[in-house]
């Protein structure tokens, strides 16, 4: 009885690894979302939330909105954990070219905040017609010890 269950369960195990499966996350302020299809499926059968493995980074969240005018708003916020003393931001604004090259637009570097959240906000004329990256690198320093995490958000200049 139990061979004949144990034999069952490594067949449905097999069957089930030969399933096409597909599984994408979703960004969010603090943490990762999952979502799991399996099969043709194009229905989530599963929703995880992750948490990414930050000791001093609580979150980090990017935004690069252009309007029709070629204004680009970047803004970016780093929130650390209790005990942060200090945030530093690198923030560099990229083009990305049709043959799969990057052009630089413009950088901002080591953008402080003292304490636990830093924000930022600026605005840059972008011609239009290209894809855009803003990426930015923060630095916490907590406890003695720092962490640099990276984040990058592209949007299209219409």
């Amino acid at each position: 009885m139990a061979k004949r269950f144990i034999v069952s369960l490594c067949t449905i195990l097999i069957v089930a690894s030969g399933l096409p499966t597909r599984a994408y996350a979703e960004e969010g302020l603090s943490c990762l979302s999952v979502h799991a299809y399996v099969g043709q499926s194009d229905k989530a059968i599963d929703y995880i939330p992750i948490m990414p493995l930050w000791s001093h980074t609580f979150s980090i969240a990017v935004s690069l909105n252009i309007n029709n005018n070629g204004r680009a708003l970047m803004t970016g916020s780093v929130i650390g954990q209790p005990g942060t003393e200090r945030i530093s931001v690198n923030a560099r604004l990229e083009r990305l070219n049709s043959n799969g090259t990057t052009t630089h637009i413009g950088s901002w570097g080591n953008i402080q905040s003292t304490g636990v959240i830093w924000a930022w906000e600026r605005p840059h004329y972008v011609a239009r017609g290209h894809y855009y990256r803003l990426t930015l690198t923060s630095t916490v320093f907590r406890h003695g010890t720092s962490e640099t995490v990276s984040m990058s958000r592209t949007s299209r200049a219409n």
